[in-house]
């Protein structure tokens, strides 16, 4: 069993790590909007019907669209 330890904190007066930080938030800005198919057995399907993911901390922010699956494709999966 794996057991729980506590990350040291960053240290953000070091420029490296600010330097990382930044890159991550630029990684995670673009791909914000994104829309994403279902994956269904493997295969990707995009349907018309889509659910959009708004950032709650701003409404307006769309944090991705994923299509959104009909009654019959979950028989797909068998």
């Amino acid at each position: 069993m794996l057991s729980y330890k506590h990350e040291p904190f960053t240290d953000f007066s070091k420029e490296e790590n600010i330097n990382a930080f930044n890159q991550a938030l630029d990684l995670v800005n673009s791909q914000l909007g994104k829309e994403y198919p279902l994956t269904i057995g493997g295969e990707k399907i995009i349907t018309d019907h889509k659910i959009t993911s708004f950032n709650p901390a701003n409404k307006n922010e769309v944090v991705g669209v994923v299509s959104k699956a009909s009654k019959d494709l979950p028989e797909k999966a068998n």
